[in-house]
């Protein structure tokens, strides 16, 4: 009776062992470390490569990902051109492996891009309207300081 209750303990401590190295890249279920998620793929509907995420833009008073920065063209690096991907624009493969994008190439080829040497100020209210306008995301409502233009006032041009 030792012998299996010996056994018993054994195998529990294997698997608990193994569950607990699953976890290692989880704080909680669904939730990743940072460094998952750059250097993921990013793929459209048809399957077809976008580029892969190379950074995250996060909100540092709320720590919301906003952006996921993707690269896309290019050979070797050369060429290569960063879009900021609203987070709410991607969606997570169902194996995982990497992030769907509804957008065909060409129409990607278009989107208001930048270069890797050359950051956009994330945290501009214009820039940011372009962008969700650009992916057909609703737009967030953005923290706006004491006087600043609303979101409809930057779509027509209005600034304060």
């Amino acid at each position: 009776m030792k012998r299996g209750y010996v056994a018993f303990l054994i195998v529990a401590g294997l698997l608990l062992s193994t569950v607990q190295t699953s976890w290692a890249d989880h704080t909680m279920p669904d939730i990743v470390k940072g460094s998952k998620i750059i250097g993921k793929p990013v793929q459209n509907l048809e399957g077809k490569d976008l580029g892969k995420i190379e950074d995250l833009a996060i909100d540092e008073l709320d720590g919301d990902i906003r952006y996921a920065v993707l690269s896309f063209g290019g050979v070797l690096g050369l060429g290569e051109k960063y879009f900021a991907i609203p987070w709410e624009a991607l969606a997570l493969s169902n194996d995982r492996k990497h992030f769907v994008l509804d957008l065909e190439e060409k129409v990607l080829a278009k989107a208001p891009g930048f270069n890797r040497d050359k950051w956009p100020d994330f945290a501009d209210p214009e820039y940011h309207v372009t962008i969700y306008d650009f992916y057909n995301i609703p737009v967030p409502h953005m923290k706006k300081s004491k006087g600043a233009a609303t979101e409809e006032e930057i779509r027509h041009g209005v600034t304060k």
